[in-house]
């Protein structure tokens, strides 16, 4: 029914194929380590189906299943290292090669008491299970792709799980474990052509996610702000903040541009850090940021700025970025149920940010959609 040899062919061409194909990627962008790795990976699973046909033809398959089995589980392991070199995450190689060493002699104990391909299906099956959960924990972007790929992983846990369970049974149906090493060269084809995609629609996102980001701040910047700001909900109190900082000219002119720098870099973290967790915030200008919060009263939207405000004030009298002193900021803000573009409401905001200013800084100014704006001492609405 199934024409091994054909199909352990067409893994090896496809595999050598993309081990090749990522390591010339790799030597284009050398600091893309997951590159390697899955180059690394690829040719040794390329190397395990050789030594498993070599074994078969020389009259040894046991001894070929079982180096051949030894090579396969590295090659997971290298497939893992390269998620974890792709989402940057730190390596601490002490306890990550104590563990490989544990497993592969684990493997080489129990392969040479029980029966090989029972202790390779069970081990390949928790490293697959592995792959699934990191790249659903892990993956920020592309979540349909990303899915895709830990689906067929889980797939690859599945029916090797499966295969274990016949082999513990010790089932005599030979065509069923023949269409599991079907089933698992066919997914291993699959998410080994799959693992470029992965790389370059991360790296695409991270690049889309740089380009709509303050480098000063770490905020959206003006364009990443109306990207997600035009997202309006419908029926929904939207509230459209800007925050400007006081005399800001006088700050770099007597104490430098290093500390102005600084300065806004303190005014980004307490607004990130005083907002809520669903609110944009971004720097729209060079000492002017805006705040956008959806499904907020506009009570509730004055409360928050009147903390940031004094979270400001206070902070850099008590020498949060020192030598600036009493930083002030004067906020504007406009609160709308739906029919007004993101571009108009910060047009409005803007302007009661001005009065603000024109009233002597460091207050609050709010007007609702349908009220004229005006001033009232201490920032009330």
């Amino acid at each position: 029914m199934i024409h091994t040899p054909t199909l352990l062919l067409i893994s090896l061409a496809i595999n050598l194929m993309s081990a090749l194909l990522m390591l010339f990627i790799h030597t284009l962008k050398p600091g893309r380590r997951n590159f390697l790795l899955w180059s690394l990976s690829a040719f040794l699973f390329s190397l395990s189906i050789l030594l498993l046909s070599l074994g078969v033809l020389a009259g040894h398959p046991a001894l070929g299943m079982r180096v051949g089995g030894l090579v396969s589980l590295m090659s997971i392991l290298l497939l893992l290292a390269g998620f974890y070199a792709l989402y940057g995450l730190p390596w601490r190689p002490r306890p990550l090669w104590a563990g490989v060493a544990l497993l592969l002699l684990a493997y080489l104990g129990l392969s040479s008491l029980v029966d090989v391909r029972l202790v390779l299906a069970l081990m390949e099956s928790a490293l697959y299970l592995w792959c699934a959960c990191l790249i659903v924990s892990l993956s920020q972007h592309q979540k349909r792709v990303l899915y895709t790929v830990s689906v067929i992983y889980l797939l690859h846990f599945a029916i090797l799980l499966s295969q274990g369970v016949l082999l513990l049974a010790k089932t005599q149906g030979h065509w069923l474990l023949d269409g599991i090493f079907f089933m698992h060269m066919v997914l291993t084809i699959g998410s080994v052509l799959l693992l470029p995609l992965v790389a370059y629609l991360e790296t695409e996102q991270a690049l889309l996610a740089l380009s709509e980001r303050d480098p000063l701040t770490g905020v959206l910047n003006r364009r990443g702000l109306f990207r997600l700001g035009e997202r309006e909900l419908p029926g929904q109190m939207r509230c459209v903040v800007v925050l400007d900082i006081d005399h800001f000219k006088r700050v770099n002119d007597r104490f430098g541009h290093g500390c102005g720098d600084e300065v806004i870099r303190y005014v980004a973290r307490v607004l990130v850090a005083e907002v809520r967790k669903d609110d944009l915030v971004g720097r729209i200008g060079g000492e002017e940021f805006a705040i956008i919060m959806e499904g907020v009263s506009g009570e509730m939207a004055h409360s928050i700025c009147d903390r940031i405000r004094r979270q400001i004030e206070t902070g850099t009298r008590e020498g949060a970025c020192p030598p600036c002193e009493g930083v002030t900021v004067s906020v504007g803000g406009i609160c709308a149920r739906g029919g007004s573009g993101l571009a108009q409401l910060l047009t409005r905001a803007d302007e009661a940010m001005y009065r603000v200013k024109a009233a002597g800084r460091n207050g609050i100014h709010f007007q609702p959609d349908s009220e004229p704006l005006r001033l009232v001492e201490g920032g009330e609405i």
